[in-house]
């Protein structure tokens, strides 16, 4: 056997190697996508548990999402701990909307989410909020939010 076949085999064996770790990347790359994805849905399902634990745990905020709701006036204090309530809950939403936009959340998960927030702003009291503050969210979600608030709005008659 001369250097030219010996250079030969060794060039198709180094070809064969890269093809083969391009192959083990990919499926690595795969795997962390998918542990990636998992992550991202247990992390929502603990925030939103947080968010909503706040409220099973205080019944002064249960009353206070309530009187809301009902159209009740407010004192400024319980106003301020309300619309903090409210911020952390749409900054839950745009977090998964983000994630959604760019793969790490599953879809089908999502849809659930997307009703809660119809659920969110199928009050008046809500959708007051939103233009209160929708300034201080990314503009994708806002596009969102105000595709689900015209929804809601014309479900209620108010277009």
């Amino acid at each position: 056997m001369d250097l030219e076949v010996i250079a030969q085999l060794a060039s198709i064996i180094a070809s064969i190697a890269v093809v083969l770790t391009l192959i083990f990347i990919a499926m690595q790359m795969r795997q962390t996508l998918e542990l990636t994805k998992m992550n991202a849905a247990q992390t929502a399902t603990v925030l939103l548990s947080q968010n909503y634990g706040r409220v099973v745990e205080n019944p002064d905020l249960a009353d206070l999402l309530i009187r809301n709701t009902a159209g009740e006036e407010l004192q400024r204090g319980e106003h301020l701990r309300l619309t903090n309530f409210i911020a952390v809950q749409f900054r839950y939403f745009e977090m998964l909307h983000a994630h959604v936009r760019t793969g790490i959340f599953d879809k089908d998960l999502w849809l659930g989410v997307r009703e809660r927030l119809h659920g969110v702003l199928d009050h008046p009291r809500m959708r007051e909020w939103w233009d209160d503050n929708r300034f201080s969210y990314a503009p994708s979600f806002v596009a969102l939010v105000d595709a689900v608030y015209a929804e809601e709005a014309r479900k209620d008659g108010d277009v």
